[in-house]
């Protein structure tokens, strides 16, 4: 596979993955909020991070497969964007420090396999 715009989506999810763990850091989603700049990166990025999943199924929907939390990443950026429901922040910290690691190396791994 040397799609451009799947590697490109799969560097999007790396590199905001990465941000996103980085604004949480070891903070309490009481300390993200305390700091309106850091809660906003923290929310622009896990946004992305959804938003290039979603690119990313659309252009190769086996990529489920290979990325199991890809359709978590989907669903929060959509509870984002259109306030499905109202999220905690407690939630999207969790979620930074349970799945997003895992989306991270699954989409680092892939782009090291096919991209090499």
């Amino acid at each position: 596979m040397k799609n451009p715009a799947i590697r490109d989506r799969l560097q999007d999810i790396v590199a905001y993955g990465r941000e996103a763990v980085e604004a949480v850091a070891d903070l309490s989603a009481e300390q993200i909020l305390a700091e309106r700049f850091r809660e906003h990166a923290v929310l622009r990025t896990v946004q992305v991070v959804g938003e290039a999943s979603a690119q990313l199924l659309k252009l190769d929907p086996a990529m489920q497969v290979r990325i199991p939390h890809i359709r978590r990443a989907v669903d929060l950026r959509n509870m984002l964007v259109h306030g499905y429901t109202k999220i905690r922040m407690e939630e999207i910290v969790r979620i930074v420090r349970s799945d997003l690691p895992d989306l991270i190396d699954r989409a680092t791994a892939i782009l090291g396999e096919d991209y090499q």
